[in-house]
């Protein structure tokens, strides 16, 4: 392809079609779907998901899109910014590199979908677009971990996903490359600040936006692209030259062949990664390797003495040392609580971070018991992996538990995350994994007659003829 960054990857974007798409690439973007979309559908009683409902319908107008989870719609843009808060609730969404992607950008995809009636094609086109202009923007930036031992850099955030979510809702839309590029000047302009390092260094960090507003940049995808449907002139060089994104997002190197190699053969989506527990992905290893722990020996919580853990260094950043539980989102970066979660014996779903468990006396008693220390072999192997083989992913997650009970002591050393591993088949999530975990994140919200439907057809999204019926089987 020829032409500047911009306009490659908008001419890309807006003639790829379901043809064009391989079958493992299909059959990756339904599962980031299923898996996104439960995360919604299970966020509405939390905090952060009530207030973003709230906020939608105060603000309500023309009802063409649906809040997930809900019986309420929205114009288009506030139900994109609605689930993808949703979506990002719980911060058990899937991974994929850089970082969390999914749910800035299949919010918008999937508001567009329901209100243009798209076919189950379109929608699947457009959410693998989306996820995979994000990974490629994303990865053409400084890395967030770019200094030895695996220490974020000054700035850094997910800006990036604005371009995905612009993507996705053009493409949904049947924009032109140079709509296309319209939508990708408007949303580059419309990012949000490269907040996740603030975040992660301020103990009260980010408050309930986290490190980055999935559900304003949802948003600004739509606009985005609503904008350049209709005339509305964008940047068409917003990714090019010494100006160019990267230096508005505060990177201080820019690979375009991140974004340009491979279009269209090589595909980002592949490396999706999944959790199985709603906490931060730094915190999946350990929370496993306890939770095996205390599986083999039967342990109940009033038995555990104490508890060490040695994990990777960054989770020694401030945000996640900080013991205070405010609200729902600091029990995701609080590893003690976690350990409490898994002690007690409460299954990964929202109930996890529900004001009951996070105010139950013993749980708080437990957390006490934890320690929390720098593991050296942690720093070594993502300092291997990220800096000396300069992957795009971390696949190994060294840990090692130590737990006194009953007046002895079990350990046991963890090498992978369950379900976080892209190299390892034996840590990759099925999918009959993925559709269980939707089902135990949705059964509040959902009957289960109306969760098997909606399991059943987006892992067959291919074949259904208007996206509107699958939405359908999300609403209460």
């Amino acid at each position: 392809m020829e032409g500047t960054v911009t306009q490659t990857l908008a001419s890309f974007a807006a003639a790829t079609s379901f043809k064009d798409l391989p079958p493992d690439v299909v059959h990756e973007t339904k599962r980031l779907f299923l898996d996104v979309v439960g995360c919604a559908v299970g966020s509405t009683t939390l905090k952060k998901g009530r207030i973003a409902v709230a906020y939608a319908r105060e603000n309500g107008g023309r009802p063409d899109s649906t809040i997930l989870g809900t019986s309420h719609k929205v114009p288009a843009a506030l139900a994109a910014f609605a689930n993808g808060e949703l979506m990002h609730t719980l911060d058990f969404c899937p991974l994929l590199p850089p970082a969390h992607i999914a749910p800035f950008v299949t919010a918008p995809v999937l508001a567009l979908a329901e209100t243009k009636q798209a076919s189950g094609q379109t929608l699947l086109v457009a959410v693998a677009l989306a996820h995979e202009v994000a990974s490629r923007v994303g990865l053409s930036l400084d890395p967030m971990r770019i200094k030895a031992g695996g220490l974020v850099a000054p700035s850094w955030g997910l800006g990036f996903n604005a371009f995905g979510g612009a993507a996705g809702a053009a493409k949904i839309l049947g924009l032109d490359e140079d709509a296309m590029s319209d939508a990708f000047g408007l949303a580059g302009y419309l990012a949000p600040v490269p907040s996740h390092n603030k975040c992660l260094n301020t103990p009260a960090g980010g408050g309930l936006a986290k490190y980055g507003p999935a559900g304003w940049t949802a948003q600004g995808s739509v606009t985005s692209a609503i904008l350049a449907s209709m005339g509305y002139d964008g940047d068409r060089t917003v990714l090019d030259g010494d100006f160019g994104f990267w230096a508005m997002a505060g990177s201080k190197n820019f690979d375009q062949g991140k974004i340009i190699d491979g279009l269209g053969k090589e595909w980002n989506v592949l490396r999706a990664m999944y959790k199985r527990w709603p906490a931060s992905g730094l915190f999946e290893a350990p929370i496993g390797t306890f939770a095996k722990i205390v599986a083999e020996h039967n342990l109940r919580p009033e038995e555990i003495e104490a508890v060490l853990i040695k994990n990777e260094g960054q989770g020694m950043l401030p945000k996640f040392t900080d013991r205070e539980l405010r609200h729902h989102i600091d029990a995701q970066t609080n590893l003690p609580y976690h350990i409490a979660m898994i002690a007690h014996g409460i299954e990964g779903s929202p109930a996890w971070q529900s004001d009951e468990n996070m105010n139950k006396p013993s749980v708080r008693a437990l957390m006490k018991k934890v320690t929390v220390e720098p593991y050296d072999r942690a720093e070594e192997t993502r300092h291997q992996e990220l800096v000396v083989e300069r992957r795009a992913y971390i696949d190994r997650r060294p840990c090692f538990i130590q737990v006194t009970a009953r007046g002895q002591v079990f350990s046991e050393a963890g090498e992978y995350a369950y379900w976080l591993s892209v190299g390892n088949p034996a840590y990759r999530a099925s999918d009959a994994d993925l559709a269980r975990k939707f089902g135990t994140n949705a059964r509040e919200a959902l009957p289960p007659q109306k969760i098997e439907r909606a399991v059943d057809k987006i892992m067959n999204l291919e074949k259904l003829q208007n996206s509107a019926d699958l939405v359908a089987e999300l609403v209460p």
